[in-house]
Parts: C-alpha cells; sequence; structure tokens
C-alpha cells in the first residue's frame, strides 16, 4: 500500500513540476516590413537576339536585398538609357513615374550584327546603375555580294567572292552548299567556272575562279536556289590579251597609183581587238609579194584607234599582189588575200598656160593628168602612155609629144614653142589612145610619101613591095576611117546629147559650176584648159559631141564666176567650147559625174 501511495504522490509532484517548467505563449499584432530604399534595377532580357527584330526589356526597381519597390513610381527620378551602336531603345529616357508595380518594359531592336551593352543611368549622374550586354545574330539569308576585280585579261583565271548577306546587311554565317548556287552571266564576254564545282560558302562567304576567252564586259548574278535569294556583281572589264596577229581588210581591185582604203586589227590569241595597241605596241611593217614597196610601207603604233589603223595606201604597179602586215621587231603577222592592182585610165589631161608668149619663143606650159576617178595619176610615169599635144590653131607647137617619163607626181612642166601669132589651145591627149583632134601639118613626112606612090621603082623587085605597101595602107586606112565614120554616125543617131542646163551652187570658200548632159556615158570626151584674153582670165571647157540647148550667154550672181559663153567649135561642129570667166584668182577641179560635168572653184 505504501509503495502505492509513493508512487502516487511521485506522479503528483513530477505533474506539478511538469506545469511550472513549461512556459505558456502569447502571438503579437502583425508587422510589415518594406523594402529598402532603391539600390539597383534588375534586367531581364534574353542574351541573344536577331537582327531586325524587336527584343523586350523588363527592368524592376529593386533595394539592396533585391526586393522590389512596388511604389517606386511615387519617387521623382529620372532614368536614360543607352546603347552604343545601331541598337535603337524606346524609350530611351524614362521617369520613376512610369514603373508600375515597380516594373517598367522596354523594347529594343538593332538591324546590326553586333555585341550591344546597355548602360543605364540616372539623370545627371555618371555612374551607370545597371550594365548588361546583348548579342546580335544576323537574320535569315536575304540576297549575296559578289566582290569583283574591275579588270580581268582574257584567257587569264580571276576570282570573285560570294558573301550571304540578311535583309538587312549582315553576313549570314550559316552554311551554305555550293551546289544549291547558280551563276548567270551577263554582259558581251563569255566567263566560264573554271574549277570542278562551286565550293560551300562556309563563315558567310566563298570564293569562285572564273576566266573568259572573249573580251568585253561581264556581270556575274548569284541566286540560291532553296531560297530564292540573288546578287549581282558590279561589272568587270575583260581586256584584251597581247597582240598574236593582225587582220587585214583590203578591196579586191584597185587602181596603180590610187590610194586605197587598207585596214588592219591588232588581235590578241583570242581574236580580240587589241584596244590599247597605240600605247603597248610597236608598229608595224607593210610588205607585198610584187616588185615595189607600198607606200607608206611602215605604219606607227600611235596611229592604231581601239586597236585598228585606217590607212590611205598605195602601190604604184599593175600587178596582182598580196599584203604582209608584221609588227616591227616582233613576230605577229597578217597577211591579206590577192589584191588585183590595175593601171588607171588616163580620163583627162589639163593644160596650164601663160597669158601671153611670142611666136618662136618658148615659153612654159603645165600638164596634169586624171585617172577615171578624177584623181591626179601620180605615178603616170610609170603606168602612163606618152601625151601628144594638139592646138586649135593654125600654127606648129613644137614639141608635139611629151614622154610619160617626165611626169612627176601626176604633172610635167614642160617648154614649148608656137610659130602663129594668134590665140590658141593646148589640147593634149594619150598617144596610145587617142590621136591628136587637130592634125599637126609635117611637111618633111608629107612630100616623101607622094614621091613614093608616084616614081616607083619596077626594075628593082626590091622597090615595088614598098610602093605597093603604103597604097594598101592608105586604102585599109581610108576604109577603116569610112567604117568609124559610118560607126559614128550610127551612134549619134540612136543616141544624142544635149547640154540642157548650166548652173552654179556657191558658198563662201567654194564656187561649183555644172553643166548638165543627159544619158552621159563614155563616148562624151572633155579637155579643159585655161587662156586669157582682154585682160581676163578664162576657164575653157571643150566638150565632144553633145550639143548646146543653152543661151550662148550666161551671168550668174558670183563672186567667182564673171560671163559664161557657150558656142560651137568654128572647126569642130560637134564640140562646144564653154567659157567661164574668172573674177578671182582660183584653183579648180574637173570631174565626170552622173549626166553632168562639174568644174569646182576654191580660192
Amino acid at each position: 500500500m505504501m509503495q502505492k501511495k509513493r508512487r502516487r504522490w511521485f506522479f503528483v509532484q513530477l505533474l506539478i513540476t511538469l506545469a511550472f517548467a513549461v512556459p505558456s505563449f502569447v502571438s503579437s499584432a502583425e508587422i510589415v516590413i518594406k523594402p529598402g530604399k532603391f539600390d539597383h534595377f534588375n534586367v531581364s532580357m534574353p542574351d541573344r537576339i536577331i537582327a531586325g527584330e524587336e527584343a523586350m526589356i523588363k527592368l524592376q526597381a529593386v533595394d539592396a536585398f533585391n526586393n522590389v519597390i512596388a511604389n517606386f513610381g511615387e519617387t521623382e527620378r529620372e532614368f536614360q538609357i543607352s546603347a552604343p551602336g545601331s541598337a535603337v531603345v524606346k524609350p530611351s529616357a524614362f521617369k520613376a513615374s512610369s514603373f508600375v508595380k515597380g516594373s517598367l518594359t522596354l523594347s529594343l531592336i538593332d538591324k546590326t550584327a553586333e555585341t550591344v551593352a546597355l548602360t543605364i543611368r540616372e539623370a545627371g549622374s555618371p555612374i551607370p546603375i545597371v550594365m548588361k550586354e546583348v548579342v546580335v545574330l544576323p537574320n535569315k539569308l536575304n540576297s549575296f555580294a559578289v566582290k569583283e576585280p574591275r579588270r580581268a585579261q582574257a584567257g587569264e583565271p580571276f576570282d570573285i567572292k560570294i558573301i550571304a548577306k540578311d535583309a538587312f546587311g549582315n553576313t549570314v554565317t550559316e552554311p551554305i552548299p555550293g551546289k544549291n548556287l547558280n551563276l548567270i552571266f551577263k554582259g558581251n564576254a563569255e566567263p566560264k567556272i573554271d574549277m570542278p564545282a562551286i565550293p560551300d560558302l562556309k563563315g558567310g562567304a566563298s570564293t569562285v575562279t572564273l576566266v573568259s576567252q572573249k573580251a568585253g564586259t561581264a556581270q556575274i548574278e548569284v541566286k540560291d536556289l532553296i531560297t530564292g535569294s540573288t546578287g549581282i556583281s558590279d561589272k568587270i572589264e575583260i581586256t584584251s590579251g597581247p597582240v598574236s596577229a593582225f587582220k587585214i581588210f583590203a578591196p579586191k581591185e584597185v587602181i596603180a597609183g590610187e590610194p586605197f582604203d587598207l585596214s588592219i586589227v591588232a588581235v590578241d590569241r583570242f581574236n580580240n581587238v587589241v584596244t590599247n595597241y597605240a600605247t603597248t605596241g610597236s608598229g608595224v611593217t607593210i610588205t607585198t609579194s610584187g616588185k615595189l614597196k607600198p607606200f607608206p610601207s611602215t605604219i606607227p603604233a600611235y596611229e592604231f584607234v581601239n586597236g585598228q589603223a585606217k590607212v590611205d595606201l598605195r602601190y604604184d604597179v599593175a600587178e596582182d599582189i598580196t599584203l604582209t602586215v608584221t609588227e616591227t621587231g616582233k613576230g605577229p603577222k597578217g597577211t591579206t588575200d590577192t589584191i588585183r592592182v590595175v593601171s588607171p585610165i588616163p580620163e583627162r589631161y589639163e593644160v596650164t598656160v601663160p597669158e601671153s608668149a611670142v611666136a618662136g619663143q618658148k615659153f612654159k606650159i603645165k600638164i596634169t593628168v586624171y585617172n577615171q576617178l578624177g584623181h591626179v595619176i601620180k605615178n603616170y610615169n610609170l603606168v602612163g602612155p606618152d601625151v601628144l599635144l594638139s592646138t586649135t590653131g593654125t600654127g606648129t607647137l613644137i614639141p608635139n609629144k611629151i614622154p610619160a617619163s617626165e611626169f612627176v607626181n601626176g604633172t610635167t612642166v614642160v617648154e614649148v614653142q608656137y610659130n602663129k601669132s594668134e590665140a590658141f589651145s593646148i589640147i593634149a591627149s594619150p598617144a596610145k589612145t587617142t590621136t591628136p583632134s587637130i592634125p599637126q601639118p609635117s611637111p618633111a613626112v608629107k612630100k616623101p610619101a607622094p614621091a613614093a606612090v608616084e616614081k616607083p621603082q619596077p626594075k628593082a623587085p626590091t622597090a615595088c613591095p614598098p610602093a605597093k605597101q603604103p597604097a594598101k595602107k592608105a586604102k585599109k586606112a581610108k576604109e577603116g576611117a569610112v567604117k568609124k565614120v559610118e560607126k559614128k554616125t550610127a551612134k549619134v543617131k540612136t543616141k544624142t546629147f544635149e547640154i540642157t542646163n548650166i548652173s552654179l551652187v556657191e558658198s563662201k570658200k567654194k564656187s561649183t559650176v555644172t553643166v548638165h548632159i543627159p544619158n552621159l556615158d563614155a563616148t562624151v570626151k572633155y579637155d579643159v584648159a585655161t587662156e586669157t584674153a582682154d585682160g581676163k582670165k578664162w576657164i575653157v571647157l571643150r566638150i565632144h559631141p553633145p550639143a548646146s540647148k543653152v543661151e550662148k550667154s550666161l551671168k550668174f550672181d558670183s563672186t567667182f564666176v564673171g560671163n559664161v559663153s557657150v558656142e560651137e567649135d568654128e572647126k569642130d561642129k560637134d564640140t562646144v567650147v564653154i567659157r567661164i570667166e574668172l573674177l578671182k584668182p582660183v584653183k579648180y577641179h574637173v570631174e565626170k559625174e552622173k549626166n553632168a560635168i562639174s568644174i569646182t572653184l576654191r580660192q
């Protein structure tokens, strides 16, 4: 029993002890802890953005313990945010009042692939509150930039660089397979890819080697077959290479002694014209397969314009030739096809005489010969016949024949004498093709001829043939003359020529008198000379066989030409003589044209 009481007492004591040992808890009123003062901004934004795309920047005003200051808008503080480079932040300045519950959202856009360091400062303070970097990456592929050389030489490889670009000009560094690219060549040059394939674009770029054998200009367009993106280069000038040969262009037929057009073109090994030959070449030498050298026989390099030289070349002998052009001191050359050089036809002889002379005394005359083109036959001494001289007077002109060898550059000055005191004109004609229009009497030749006919020597057998032979020749000559007259008469009957008009066209420096003859052809002959009468100088034009239908006396309003008279020749009714009075010293040129004969006068 005692133990039970003791135990009961122990528990009572224990409970009393525990009751006094455990304290009692009582809760206090709620305490609100506010953020401290503003310390910095927390910036929430991506580390990488895409060029041209807008990114959002979220700012939170916090204290030193990063507690958001919800009532930050109640302060009156101002801030500025800056971004170097091409980045644009909106707004770039803001007030604390713009914050809502301690937060503000800004926008950032940058079209340039770069790293941007954002800096936020309080207005008026140089110390930044926040600094944050963001990387701007290129956008997707939009086009290609093509870098090319300004010039390249035909046949020589050159490189172009292809660079992938986005819409803002940033280089797109993502790999692009070369097999997806297509090159399109524009211009008159013809470049080709000088490598097995277009290499892939790695790091945003690739280099392609091209070559063009044709000179000219070229543009290279690059196109991506997957995205359709394109790009084109500037113009590339493909220049010719060094001269390799010459191309020569010449007529198939020319007149001996008459200049003709010859074109010489310098070309490279690809037949491109060497346009800079004037500065890079050494000139050319021209040789022939014939007897003589051409004139000129050398052409300096500076006469080549854009790689071509145009030359007035002359060859003085009638024969078939080829021309060879060789670069001076070097190997390149070129040869023409066969050129036929034909003899010139003496179409007209121009005789210039003094105003007066004394009978029986020598005086000088000048004879100039013109070919079928109306040009002076400068090599007449090599290709022309001798020249016969006849007169319109009754006297004798000595000499009456001028050898062709006496002509120099198509002109000769000879001394002649005339035995009659009268006015007359001198007419020149080729000895081989035309006889003088007025035969020259020669007593020394005239007397022996009848003696040989009237007094033959029959006893001498050898004397008979010579006596008969002239008679036969005279008979044949007479028959031939009759036939010629008949033919001439027949021609006149079938085709007549008339001078229908004489006109004048004049400018300050020249005057042209035109004699109009319809149906003018080669049967109409003419010669021209000058004479002085009554103190006046005249040009005398004789035309055979046309008749005149114009007035006998004409007067033009001219500073070159005075009176013009038209009359028939007293001794040859089929010849019309036109005298043109000269009012001032002039040089004149007569030319046979279609349906007209023109006399051009120049001071």
